[in-house]
């Protein structure tokens, strides 16, 4: 995998690529705290088939981390200015937790550059009240303790229990790749997942499939969570959606990136897929 710096949205951005520049592009936005390590798993069984391009997010990894809330739009802004940078109109966008609310601000800003999208263990529904709470105890957590312990408790948190043992050497490595951001990037974008909208009329009024993922086991985001969107105020399942495609792994917890790589790219290959096939027979 390639690693480059680029300047976009007034900040040097750093990703990852892999994969054949010739062909169709798939981006890969990774969670909170994390970076386009959360990626490498996946990155390698998609690669013979497309270009992969793996931001880290404002904030995150060896990207810059600026002043000021980090909203999900600033967030899709430079994604897209990634995109213009690197001469890709149109890409498949997929997002992991945070990744996945950038990922629908990017829908809903700029859905003509998208040929489609997936969200993996996130959800289109607001911050409730309890987890607005939750992100004022975190940054004071922070601000008190220092993003290494903050990250330390984290990070071990989104995987099955079960499995930590298992999956010690990522949990080790996401640990030391999250207690390198600086403070302030966690901060800011504490704050602006907080302030992001109910973005579920993205997900049902979208004109393209959407490839939904959640873990059985998740307790960050449950699969409640991933599979519901709001309709004129009131909850609803997206299985009443032809278009949205609902998929839940066992034995699962919030990293399927890494608990569950080969499962994960097959889904997604074969929603790529069906993509392909319906662009096939509009251009017909």
């Amino acid at each position: 995998m390639e690693k480059h710096t680029v300047h976009v949205n007034g900040i040097d951005m750093v990703y990852e690529e892999c994969g054949s520049g010739n062909k169709k592009t798939v981006i890969l936005l990774h969670g909170f705290c994390g970076s386009s390590r959360y990626w490498h798993k996946v990155c390698p069984l998609l690669s013979d088939n497309y270009r992969i391009i793996m931001p880290q997010l404002r904030g995150h990894g060896e990207t810059a981390a600026p002043e000021g809330a980090y909203t999900m739009e600033l967030m899709a802004d430079d994604v897209l200015c990634l995109m213009d940078k690197l001469g890709v109109h149109k890409a498949s966008l997929f997002g992991h937790s945070l990744g996945g609310y950038v990922t629908l601000a990017f829908a809903d800003q700029y859905p003509h550059r998208l040929a489609g999208f997936g969200l993996i263990h996130s959800t289109a529904l607001p911050d409730s009240e309890t987890m607005k709470q939750k992100r004022l105890e975190d940054i004071d957590t922070i601000r008190e303790r220092g993003i290494a312990a903050y990250v330390s408790e984290l990070i071990p948190k989104l995987f099955l229990e079960s499995k930590r043992d298992e999956k010690q050497e990522d949990v080790e490595q996401f640990i030391l790749a999250g207690q390198q951001m600086a403070p302030e990037g966690a901060i800011h974008t504490l704050e602006g997942m907080m302030q992001r909208p109910d973005r579920s009329k993205v997900l049902s009024k979208a004109s393209f499939p959407i490839l939904l993922v959640a873990g059985a086991k998740d307790d960050v985001i449950s699969p409640i969570a991933t599979f519901s969107l709001t309709e004129l105020g009131a909850y609803k399942s997206t299985y009443d959606y032809p278009h949205i495609s609902e998929n839940t792994f066992e034995g699962v917890a919030h990293m399927s990136l890494v608990e569950a790589p080969d499962q994960l790219s097959r889904v997604i290959a074969n929603y790529l897929k069906t993509l392909n096939e319906k662009e096939t027979v509009r251009t017909k």
